[in-house]
């Protein structure tokens, strides 16, 4: 995306061309407002809910504004800001945003020296909205930002396969199954489906027996070529043997991946990796969404005990989760941003698989929110495709932010 493009899309041809905006900007005004969005479904429960999640989600809006008229539009972690953080974002006020990172041929290597470093090494989630905004001083997507495109489309998944059938126990099972036929339906070619029923929901060997009857009906009804993936969310903790029966008893449901089936312990990871090697499973482990640091992952790297790891993307942002994928993939494992509760963090995630090798798929929570415009992403048959459009290629609804968030924004 070049000089006309982005006037193009910004509407407002008398404004001054990309290089003009990069060469004098200054930050403004920063706010952050509560927003709703809204999932496809009613979204039942996990192995830890008290209940049900709902058909809506609240999260925070993050909006980063310049003297020049652009705005950068990202997210905050799943925590409300506090005092600490709108007193970090003060910092910011007055900078040029493209004095914040070290930036080589439209490339951000990472941030700069001193006190950026640290701020954004605190709040790395923040670049989210920078990202947006200096990919629009540059005019170019968020993607040109991580690194030269290496894939045409991202494969996607649908992430949102809960407690249904606890949600709704005069349909038992057949509601997941319905879920996830409708998922299917839908286009995609890779399902995530909930696990850990015994630690709460269905306590003790009835909540195995769900899982595996969940995991095997599911299985019969979408047929061998879709992926489908486990998340237990830790339900199976200080049981490893009632895990090792839920995975023995859905070997043949072929799953993709065992995600979270206990805290991250690395005695036990190598335990269920040996004994699974030895049972001839493929079955993949995934783990990671509550590392905040890359230093967390590393011991899971080296040596490999994981598969594929899963930094959040609202928590980590993009210069985390670039070099979360770029380690991981040097030591074999693969890397799927986790994303929940945040539409922005799903097209966060399809810009980091567009530019990033390691960062092999999107999570897809399937939600939409009202404050937000989004125009140029295509999903078709399992993958979605990223427009050129700048930065993320995003607009704030005026209208509607205006109406009912704008009351709740917190500005700096």
């Amino acid at each position: 995306m070049r000089r006309r493009d982005f006037l193009a899309l910004a509407g407002a041809a008398a404004l001054p061309g990309p290089r003009a905006l990069a060469a004098a900007a200054k930050i403004t005004r920063i706010t952050i407002a509560e927003i709703e969005g809204r999932f496809h479904k009613v979204v039942a429960m996990n192995s830890y809910d008290q209940a049900p999640k709902g058909p809506t989600y609240s999260t925070y809006l993050l909006r980063v504004f310049t003297d020049q008229g652009l705005s950068g539009t990202g997210t905050l972690e799943y925590a409300a800001p506090d005092k600490a953080l709108l007193a970090a974002l003060q910092a910011l006020i007055g900078r040029d945003p493209l004095s914040l990172y070290v930036i080589e041929n439209q490339r951000i290597r990472g941030p700069q020296g001193g006190e950026y470093m640290g701020l954004l090494d605190r709040y790395p989630y923040l670049d989210s909205a920078l990202f947006d905004l200096i990919g629009q001083m540059l005019g170019v997507p968020c993607y040109e930002l991580l690194g030269p495109p290496v894939r045409d489309r991202i494969e996607v998944y649908d992430g949102t396969l809960y407690f249904s059938d606890v949600m709704r126990p005069e349909k038992g099972v057949r509601a997941v199954v319905e879920e996830a036929e409708e998922a299917v339906r839908s286009g995609y070619r890779g399902l995530k489906m909930k696990t850990g029923r015994n630690s709460k929901w269905v306590p003790g060997a009835a909540g195995v027996a769900r899982d595996i009857e969940a995991v095997n009906a599911v299985r019969r009804a979408i047929g061998p070529s879709i992926k489908l993936m486990a998340d237990a969310n830790n339900g199976y903790k200080d049981d490893f043997d009632s895990l090792w029966r839920f995975m023995a008893e859905t070997q043949k449901s072929s799953l993709y991946w065992i995600e979270e089936p206990f805290p991250q312990d690395p005695a036990l990871y190598r335990r269920l990796l040996d004994k699974m090697h030895q049972s001839g499973m493929k079955t993949l482990l995934a783990d990671g969404e509550d590392m905040r640091t890359l230093a967390a992952l590393r011991p899971y790297l080296e040596p490999k005990l994981i598969d594929v790891s899963q930094i959040d993307v609202r928590r980590g942002g993009f210069v985390m989760n670039r070099e979360a994928a770029d380690l991981s993939r040097a030591h074999g494992v693969q890397c799927v941003p986790h994303n929940w509760g945040s539409q922005i963090g799903f097209l966060m995630g399809l810009h980091l698989g567009k530019s990033v090798p390691g960062a092999t798929a999107a999570e897809d929570d399937r939600s939409r929110c009202d404050a937000l415009q989004v125009e140029g992403y295509e999903f078709r048959a399992g993958y979605c495709t990223v427009p050129k459009s700048p930065g993320l290629g995003i607009k704030v609804n005026e209208k509607v932010y205006q109406e009912k968030y704008k009351p709740k924004e917190v500005a700096v």
